[in-house]
């Protein structure tokens, strides 16, 4: 029986996960919009898509803002 890899911030794993050590995008507003899914894990699953679907709004808005 195998273990299910784990990964912490900033590690090389294969299930990397966000932290505050990353370097960030250099856009405040992706930046922001992806800091909320950094301890999505710990939230009910419905919560859970509620976040990644604003995140995922917060993206597509700043895309459309990025192509004019």
């Amino acid at each position: 029986m195998s273990e299910a890899p784990t990964s912490t911030a900033g590690s090389t794993g294969p299930y990397p996960t966000a932290g505050p050590a990353g370097p960030g995008t250099g856009d405040s507003a992706v930046d922001e919009a992806l800091l909320a899914v950094v301890d999505v894990d710990q939230l009910p699953l419905r919560e859970q898509l509620s976040v990644f679907e604003a995140v995922h709004g917060a993206l597509q808005d700043r895309l459309a803002d990025a192509e004019g």
